[in-house]
């Protein structure tokens, strides 16, 4: 995935439809969390990648939110994307990122 591309994309967007895609990779971020829970009554969760998701889900959340009141103080496009797309050292935490991403791309663009 190119993130220049990707950052391209998104600002060409309106602010409700960069909203509407931020809402929906929330989703899907939440779908990919999924994974960090055993099935059954025993849970194994990972607290680390679960606090990564609700950190993110955080940000995300506070930019749909400066998108749609059009706050001048809101993150640029590109650190936004940035922080979702970067590579990362933590493999797991990279590839559900960029699978939240990809399914988001598929279903809302």
């Amino acid at each position: 995935m190119n993130i220049e591309s990707e950052i391209r994309n998104f600002t060409a967007l309106s602010s409700i439809e960069q909203a509407r895609f931020m809402t929906h990779f929330m989703y899907e971020l939440t779908l990919e969390a999924r994974n960090f829970y055993a099935p059954g009554g025993q849970q194994n969760i990972d607290p680390m990648k679960l606090r990564f998701i609700n950190e993110v889900q955080h940000r995300v959340t506070r930019f749909i939110e400066q998108i749609l009141i059009d706050d001048p103080a809101r993150p640029s496009d590109d650190v936004t994307l940035r922080l979702l797309l970067a590579p990362r050292s933590e493999k797991a935490i990279e590839g559900l990122m960029h699978a939240a991403y990809v399914r988001t791309i598929q279903t809302v663009a």
